[in-house]
């Protein structure tokens, strides 16, 4: 058990009085006095039911667990207790008895009263905020969102602020005025009576309000929305209401008796009030547009409590503002994008048709074109065997060109098929050697027959790549026959191989006219060509197949000295 003079020490900071034995005060702390406007002379000597509110001593029941505490020793705490006096309002208190021993071992009992009434206001309003907070935080729709911010400022009780009536405006940055975008609230009296009724009976919480989004009518047909079409101010009236507010980013509380605020008259008509609160919203320290609320059905005073509470959700309202803009501006840039997209591969989808159709369009005329040639040989001979049908050495000639116009038919239709139905590789580990003079062997005596000198040179000891050997010789006929077909009046034609860096090089050269520059980078282009005749199809199948390989097929070339293939084959690593 606490000494007297601990226990009154103790309780310094808050109201106390300490009592003896037969209930009578024998110490004040001057908070009491302040709370009860009376002083210690008229207190101290005082049974405590003389100047102890009646409602907590006797109908609460305080007196006999004071009783208790000095007769026992026993400790009390009431907590959150409501009570109202004659010379006060409802307050929150806790109520505390510390028993203590004084003078001569006499038994005292500490009565302390703690007024909670400020802190509870401040968690309920803090309580209220973060409801509202949370709810604006979780919307992203900008319309959605300005009415959850009304909402939460009409709605009462312990849901909401609690104003009669709010509109909430928004800077419009092209037409530089602040106009107003909704406002949630009644008309008249009579609507608020009707709304107020219904709320009463059917919403329970913050969520219940925000549900009825879905089912509102749409804004023209919503109360208040004439005035939402009148309120509009333009950004450069800085030095009257709403603006003065925005432009200062200082919440404005307007009175019927105080004439220095900058409300116009103009605005007082709208608003059919003269007590109204215009509080700014503020994001990055950036004014984006304002709240103005007022209780124009019940006349209820603003107070300054109201204010501060109005200032703090203002300040959250406009971060979620701020954030649902940036939300629909990505959306709006996404579809924007995604139409683009869906524009861009229509368009290719177009190209890609028009490059189909160009491409078989060119397959056509190229292959009518190598066609009719040998079809106009075969049937101009075709018809002079049978105008002289007794002739045997004219019909053996003539069946012999026929016979070779047929073989150039085949080939024509063949590099065709090689190009739009290509064989993949089948790749097994070979020495280039024995095939590259295979086929020189092959080509030695056409070569010669074009007075076109033949030279193989083979790095002795290449090692073995992965190659599929009947490609390879198709690869190094292509370019040879090209070679040839480069030196009409001889030359020399050289096929070798060695070794470069982690590669087999397998090169084909010629001394013939060359390729021009502006030529150099459209030769293994489908379908293009220098040739009076030809697909354009040997250079680009042959890169096509490399490149199957794993290799690549390089060209260089000097106009009037030749031209050099060199075909790069990878030498397999020991994983392979």
């Amino acid at each position: 058990m606490s000494t007297f003079a601990e226990c009154v020490l103790a309780g310094l900071s808050t109201r106390l009085l300490v009592l003896d034995e037969d209930l009578t005060i024998v110490y004040v702390n001057p908070a009491y006095c302040e709370l009860r406007g009376l002083s210690e002379e008229q207190v101290i000597g005082k049974n405590i039911a003389e100047v102890f509110p009646a409602t907590i001593l006797q109908g609460a029941g305080l007196a006999e667990p004071i009783r208790a505490a000095l007769r026992e020793g026993q400790r009390v705490r009431w907590s959150g207790y409501r009570q109202a006096t004659a010379d006060h309002g409802e307050r929150i208190v806790n109520i505390r008895l510390d028993p203590c021993l004084g003078p001569e071992k006499r038994h005292y009992v500490l009565l302390t009263i703690e007024d909670i009434t400020e802190r509870h206001r401040q968690i309920y309003q803090q309580n209220i905020l973060r409801q509202i907070t949370q709810a604006m935080l979780g919307i992203i729709e900008l319309p959605r969102l300005l009415h959850a911010i009304l909402t939460g400022l009409t709605a009462g009780g312990a849901i909401g602020l609690g104003f009669n009536r709010a509109i909430l405006l928004l800077i419009d940055e092209q037409e530089q005025v602040l106009r107003a975008e909704m406002a949630v609230g009644p008309e008249n009296a009579q609507q608020a009576g009707e709304t107020w009724t219904r709320i009463s009976n059917e919403h329970l919480t913050l969520q219940d309000f925000l549900a009825e989004y879905d089912s509102l009518p749409p804004l023209p047909q919503r109360p208040l929305y004439d005035l939402v079409l009148q309120l509009v101010f333009p950004t450069d009236e800085t030095d009257i209401l709403p603006m003065a507010a925005v432009a200062n980013q200082q919440t404005t509380n307007v009175t019927a008796t105080d004439n220095n605020q900058p409300a116009s008259e103009e605005l007082r008509r709208m608003l059919s009030t003269d007590e109204f609160v215009v509080a700014p919203l503020v994001v990055k320290d950036q004014s984006i547009g304002a709240i103005i609320a007022d209780n124009c059905i019940t006349g209820q005073p603003i107070s300054d409590e109201d204010v501060q509470l109005l200032t703090v959700l203002a300040n959250h309202a406009a971060l979620a503002i701020d954030n649902a803009r940036v939300y629909e501006e990505l959306r709006q840039r996404v579809e924007e994008l995604d139409k683009a997209y869906r524009q861009l591969e229509a368009a290719q989808q177009e190209v890609i048709r028009a490059e189909k159709l160009s491409t078989i369009g060119e397959v056509t005329a190229i292959v009518a074109h190598e066609i009719r040639n040998p079809l106009a040989t075969i049937g101009g001979f075709a018809q002079a065997i049978s105008r002289q049908p007794d002739d045997d050495s004219r019909i053996q000639r003539n069946a012999n060109i026929i016979a070779e116009e047929v073989q150039r038919l085949e080939q024509i239709l063949q590099n065709l098929l090689d190009f739009t139905k290509p064989v993949r590789p089948e790749l097994v580990l070979h020495d280039v050697q024995p095939i590259i003079e295979s086929i020189a062997e092959m080509i030695s005596q056409e070569v010669a027959d074009s007075g076109v000198e033949l030279v193989v040179e083979v790095q002795p000891g290449l090692p073995e790549i992965y190659l599929d050997e009947r490609q390879l010789r198709q690869i190094i006929l292509n370019l040879t026959k090209n070679a040839v077909e480069a030196m009409p009046g001889g030359g020399r034609l050289l096929i070798s191989a060695q070794k470069s860096d982690n590669n087999v090089e397998i090169s084909v050269s010629d001394t013939g006219k060359g390729i021009p520059a502006e030529y150099r980078e459209e030769i293994f282009d489908t379908f293009f060509t220098t040739k009076r005749t030809g697909t354009g199809l040997g250079l680009s199948l042959t890169r096509r197949i490399v490149q199957e390989h794993g290799g690549e097929l390089y060209v260089s070339s000097q106009p009037g000295e030749g031209s050099t293939f060199d075909i790069a084959f990878p030498i397999p690593t020991q994983s392979n």
